[in-house]
């Protein structure tokens, strides 16, 4: 009787771990994908950007007339590529780092290393959310329109900082959670495809 209930509880266990499981499996594989995409975001600004500078050229100097939004804009837009190019950076594991020490630690010296840089990014993350999501409702209450270019409400711009602080933080929490998996089990996330 005991045996048997020990097995039936065993069950309920293994089960629940799947589910938990296939659920952190989905979520991961949800925050990769968005941030995999983010490249064509950025792909498609720069075109733009290109397109726009080009333009504002032609008019400024050819023409004389300047366009009003053009330096704006090219602003904004850049600004925009670095919010949402963090997370993507996070994902390729292509941020800044003293390689020459990094590069002879062992996968788990490596996983070590990086959880103290995720706590780092999540110390940069926080604020950027906490304060930006703040400030964007801030300038939704009040209604506050940019004076020079577009002539936009201000809370549109300022939405890139909580939104890109969002997708690096997200991606950040995966890179957190595929180094513990590393250092409690020795061996690598593997992901499904």
């Amino acid at each position: 009787m005991k045996v048997e209930s020990e097995i039936i509880q065993a069950k309920e266990n293994r089960t629940l771990m799947e589910v938990v499981n296939k659920s952190i499996r989905k979520t991961i594989r949800s925050i990769n994908y968005i941030n995999e995409k983010m490249y064509i975001v950025i792909g498609v600004i720069i075109v733009f950007l290109s397109f726009m500078i080009f333009y504002d050229v032609l008019a400024r100097y050819f023409f004389h007339k300047p366009t009003s939004f053009g330096f704006d804009t090219s602003i904004w837009l850049t600004v925009v590529m670095a919010f949402v190019g963090g997370g993507y950076s996070q994902l390729k594991n292509e941020h800044v780092r003293v390689d020459i020490f990094y590069e002879k630690f062992s996968d788990k010296g490596k996983s070590i290393v990086d959880l103290f840089t995720h706590l780092f990014i999540f110390l940069t993350v926080i604020p950027l959310v906490w304060w930006g999501g703040s400030h964007v409702l801030k300038l939704f209450e009040q209604g506050t329109v940019a004076t020079s270019g577009l002539n936009i409400s201000l809370w549109i711009k300022f939405l890139i900082v909580p939104f890109g602080g969002t997708l690096l933080g997200l991606q950040a929490f995966v890179t957190f959670y595929k180094d513990i998996y590393l250092i409690v089990t020795g061996r690598k996330y593997e992901e499904d495809k």
